[in-house]
């Protein structure tokens, strides 16, 4: 597919995405960790969770937000090192640099990972494939780490391809090729299928873009709701979402993993004062302006990872309102709490650029 010389009809979008970013750092500020398993994260000791790991860590079938604990017990060759955000976003900066070298429309969709609008591009004769090569060349060169990078037309496709061939590796699909390779993609890479709706989708045997283009946008609404509609679309490889470069922050939040299970309902409301001065503490870093509040909500994850997350409107995020959203789902503890986290969501207004997401993949 990528032998002939590709024509390039409509925009030229890049996807670049860094293979295993924090743990590739760490490997290469110590040389001693080459070839082993390696992962970032917390302690297994501690009941951390993985936020990556190397593709040498991932053949034991590790990946982010996994329990550095299981993780330990499927390798147990495993070395987990802590988390240096201030070190990895210092670098961010950096190869984001490099990405203005080519492009002025830059979509930052988290720390160590963003699309490029490259239509207007002179460099490269216009060549997106090329100009993909030179930046990861130039990451490569300048860091010591690897980039992997997908090319097509419009962002859902671009971010397929970047997965296509991991690590160091490029990928690209035209706009003559979407519509027969969107077909053998699978139904796991379309936003908003995930665990959950992949299963939902298995017992009605679709498990490809291929088997949900037969099913009617009437039934997929059925089924899915309102999304059934955007689904319709990105399983024929339709996406007109425009490269956004001031991206809206949408929601924050906070949490923690205790280190013993909470089993006493005083204990999580102590535990939810103690969050919400964390979030308190989070708005401010991060300059959010807390009266465009339109929802706030609840997660709570048990002893057996069972997770439910609780939702309510409110224009105000007071600790009262999150004590009465814990209250009014669980009147009783029947299952030790291993984690409690609270947030809020904002209303749709443009603030800032999109918050780095930790869990890096």
């Amino acid at each position: 597919m990528n032998q002939k010389t590709k024509i390039w009809k409509q925009r030229k979008i890049i996807h670049i995405d860094m293979d295993s970013f924090f743990a590739s750092i760490e490997i290469r500020d110590n040389p001693n960790l080459q070839n082993k398993p390696v992962a970032v994260g917390g302690k297994a000791n501690e009941r951390g969770v993985l936020t990556t790991c190397n593709y040498l860590a991932r053949k034991y079938g590790l990946h982010s937000a996994m329990s550095s604990k299981t993780a330990t017990q499927l390798c147990k060759e495993l070395i987990i090192l802590p988390v240096d955000i201030t070190k990895y976003r210092k670098i961010s900066k950096e190869i984001f640099k490099i990405f203005k070298c080519y492009s002025r429309k830059i979509e930052p969709v988290s720390i160590d990972e963003a699309f490029l609008d490259v239509s207007e591009s002179g460099y490269c004769q216009g060549d997106p494939e090329e100009m993909a090569k030179q930046i990861r060349s130039c990451i490569k060169a300048d860091f010591g780490i690897t980039a992997s990078a997908g090319i097509s037309s419009n962002k859902l496709i671009a971010k397929i391809c970047s997965d296509w061939k991991k690590p160091d590796n490029q990928f690209s699909i035209c706009d003559d090729e979407i519509q027969n390779f969107i077909k053998t993609v699978s139904l796991k890479s379309i936003p908003g299928i995930g665990k959950v709706n992949f299963k939902k989708c298995k017992t009605l045997n679709m498990t490809s873009c291929s088997d949900m283009q037969k099913i009617s946008k009437d039934e997929l609404i059925r089924i899915f709701g309102s999304y059934g509609y955007t689904l319709f679309n990105l399983v024929r490889g339709i996406d007109n979402r425009e490269i956004e470069t001031n991206r809206t922050r949408k929601s924050i939040s906070v949490e923690d993993t205790f280190l013993h299970d909470l089993n006493d309902t005083t204990l999580c409301v102590q535990q939810l004062s103690i969050l919400y001065t964390k979030l308190i503490e989070r708005c401010k870093s991060s300059n959010v302006n807390t009266n465009d509040v339109r929802e706030i909500f609840l997660k709570i994850k048990f002893n057996d990872f069972e997770t439910i997350t609780r939702q309510k409107k409110s224009l105000k995020i007071e600790l009262n309102e999150f004590k009465n959203l814990f209250d009014s789902n669980i009147v009783k503890i029947v299952k030790p709490i291993r984690l409690l986290g609270i947030g809020f969501r904002l209303n749709d207004k443009k603030e800032e650029p999109s918050q780095y997401d930790i869990f890096d993949r």
